[in-house]
């Protein structure tokens, strides 16, 4: 569940002196909390002023325009409004701005240096591949749209089995693209290269495929991953006995509900959430605050409006602008002394948006004791999103409780939500993290398939 925020971002910007031009690109790294980021400046003149942009590669920030820039003096000043930020830096030596970034109140040291920063992605695969590849579309019929993907075949002639990627919350394209970092295209590259075929789409509004993410209820996601099973069995390559589904996240809460409706063969669910959608969302929270230094009382004592508004949110049938006035109503009768208007109109939009009910009504006991097919349940240990132990024991638990004692769970030691190797488990360090995914988890999903199919 990918809950990503940007922390801090400036901007730089030309330094327009008589003796040198600043267009280019220039780079910067911003120190804080522990940890670093770096932060790429593209400067070009524009109606004889200089004009700036920003990118941090590690946050997803491409190419953000800044409010304006100006240099007097040789003091260099940018101001990015939208962010309520702004840069300061003097130019002290050739191709070296020294200043400050200040965001909210807060004053970091940002020295600027020509060229920029490129993330390393060791293990990203790179064309051309030694299997079979095409892109396809396949059409959900009862929604009327139609999905774009990739279909990825140990080789175009035989039958082989096919796992379709499922990934997490927010809206996700066919790679699962995240703080540079596209852990679907490796999945489909591993396993293709292991024998095992690969679905992977653009979720509907993302990339090549139709329809609106933010309008999406469960039941319309169910529909695009059943037509893609549907649009699989139309295919002479695949064995229509050995379909399988692999979910992560949010997607871990889809796949099995596929699976309660549809012929599955087996499935894999990569930290996925098992316990109720309330618990495990204060769970989450509690553990955030935790790495942010929050000791159990004050941790408690922050989440109890959340118990409270939790409770009220599943105690009420209202829907859409009736549940929007209504959740409104009770956090401004309950908490208008501790929240600003404007914080608390910022809480309503979180919590009625679609995803976020889909995760807060979830109730895994409803559907993982019908499960039949084998299941692999893997998460980290320092997962803070999605708790391994509470999570993988629920899973274990349900499955088993339905009759099928083909469950294998394991938590590995040290990985966080992306089942990167971590520090922490914090957010923070997903995109500065080099490794996309952890070897350990890619050779234990191969070799659990291998012995599965």
């Amino acid at each position: 569940m990918k809950s990503f925020y940007i922390i801090l971002i400036s901007l730089l910007l030309p330094f327009a002196s008589n003796a040198q031009d600043l267009s280019g690109q220039w780079t910067g790294q911003l120190k804080f909390g522990g940890t670093s980021l770096d932060l790429n400046f593209r400067i070009y003149k524009d109606e004889g002023g200089y004009k700036s942009m920003i990118s941090s590669p590690a946050q997803n920030l491409n190419d953000l325009k800044t409010t304006s820039t100006s240099f007097v003096d040789s003091l260099l000043t940018i101001e990015i409004n939208p962010l309520r930020a702004k840069y300061q830096g003097k130019l002290t030596a050739t191709d070296t701005i020294a200043g400050n970034f200040v965001q909210n109140g807060m004053s970091l040291k940002l020295n600027l240096t020509r060229g920029d920063t490129k993330l390393k992605r060791p293990q990203e695969p790179l064309p051309p591949f030694d299997y079979y590849e095409e892109d396809v579309v396949f059409r959900n019929e009862k929604d009327s749209i139609n999905l774009a993907g990739t279909l990825t075949l140990p080789k175009k002639q035989g039958q082989f089995p096919v796992v379709v990627l499922l990934s997490g919350s927010g809206p996700q394209d066919r790679n699962s693209f995240i703080l540079g970092h596209k852990p679907f295209l490796l999945l489909a590259d591993e396993l293709t290269k292991s024998g095992v075929g690969v679905l992977r789409f653009d979720e509907r509004g993302v990339g090549e495929s139709e329809g609106r993410f933010q309008d999406a209820e469960l039941s319309n996601f169910i529909g695009d991953v059943t037509s893609a099973l549907d649009f699989l069995k139309t295919r002479t390559e695949v064995d229509k006995e050995k379909i399988g589904l692999l979910g992560h996240s949010i997607g871990g809460i889809i796949a099995p509900q596929v699976a309660v409706q549809e012929d599955i063969a087996f499935m894999v669910l990569l930290a996925a959430p098992a316990i109720e959608g309330d618990k495990l969302l204060l769970k989450q929270r509690a553990d955030f605050l935790k790495l942010r230094g929050l000791n159990d009382a004050q941790i408690e004592k922050s989440n109890d409006i959340f118990v409270k508004t939790y409770e009220f949110i599943l105690s009420t049938d209202s829907e859409d602008d009736e549940f929007k006035k209504e959740l409104t109503d009770f956090l401004a009768a309950n908490y208008a002394e501790v929240m600003m208007e404007k914080e608390l109109m910022v809480m309503v939009e979180q919590l009625t948006s679609k995803e976020t009910l889909i995760l807060l009504k979830n109730k895994p006991s409803n559907y993982l004791s019908q499960i039949d097919c084998p299941v692999l349940a893997i998460n980290g240990d320092k997962d803070f999103q999605v708790s391994s132990k509470e999570n993988l024991a629920a899973i274990e638990l349900e499955i088993k409780k339905g009759g099928n004692t083909n469950i294998e769970t394991k938590e590995f030691e040290g990985l966080n939500h992306l089942f990167q190797e971590s520090e922490t488990g914090d957010s923070t360090e997903y995109g500065i993290i080099e490794q996309t995914m952890s070897p350990q988890v890619l050779e234990y999903i191969k070799e659990w398939l291998n012995r599965t199919l």
